[in-house]
């Protein structure tokens, strides 16, 4: 039971602070720009289309957006220092990392929940023609497939964040990471690289061995080496 009263403690720190409302109108205004730029004065515009442009657009935010909530949720220890008042306490360092890491997941399945959602909508209110409840949810399912991918790569975020004792490295280093997933997958080598192999999968493109281990292996090494770090701090 004392791992959920650490998930509620975090859990408050986010929904307290000004930023979490920040990022979910950051998550509303993109679609809701997309949508209405490309497709208010289409003719005959389909749900198919619709969703595959659109879907596949906002990734790129996914990806920005899921590094800040993991790097933002650890660096905010550093930046507010408060940091030390959490490694003097006698409580598991292990239960600190993991209560962050599942608000950090339950945030960023909100925000994945809260963008489809605006999506959606968007759809409806532009009146786009041919849309099923088999292909909506199928849509749902593969983007809620992508955002949970993005999470697992995205623990290289809150490592960084920690080694860096902040949250500006890491908002640097995510976008660097589109400018480099774009020349990446121009250089044909997206199945390679953590941070494209997301864009494939909502692309329908069959995930093979080797990315299926390269996601696996940021991810354990972004939550491991989180949790060494920790530990390492603990003992300074």
């Amino acid at each position: 039971m004392k791992i959920f009263s650490f998930v509620h403690c975090e859990a408050l720190k986010v929904l307290r602070s000004s930023v979490f409302w920040i990022v979910v109108a950051a998550f509303a205004t993109m679609p809701i720009m997309l949508g209405l730029v490309t497709y208010i004065n289409a003719v005959d515009a389909g749900w198919v289309p619709y969703l595959t442009d659109l879907l596949g657009s906002i990734t790129a935010l996914l990806v920005i957006g899921f590094s800040f909530t993991a790097c933002w949720v650890f660096g905010r220890e550093y930046t507010d220092k408060t940091i030390s008042e959490l490694l003097v306490k006698p409580v598991s360092k292990l239960y600190v990392v993991l209560s962050k890491f599942i608000v950090i997941f339950l945030w960023d399945v909100l925000l994945a929940f809260f963008m489809f959602a605006v999506v959606f909508i968007m759809g409806i209110l532009i009146g786009l023609n041919g849309g099923t409840g088999l292909l909506i949810m199928n849509s749902f399912l593969v983007f809620m497939g992508t955002s949970l991918l993005i999470m697992v790569v995205s623990t290289i975020s809150a490592l960084l964040a920690n080694v860096s004792k902040g949250y500006l490295a890491p908002i640097g280093l995510a976008f660097l990471i589109v400018i480099i997933s774009n020349v990446v997958a121009q250089a044909g080598l997206a199945a390679y690289f953590p941070w494209t192999i997301p864009a494939l999968f909502i692309s329908n493109v069959p995930l093979g061995f080797a990315s299926i281990a390269i996601l696996a292996i940021t991810g354990i090494t972004g939550f491991v080496g989180t949790v060494a770090w920790w530990r390492f701090a603990e003992q300074q």
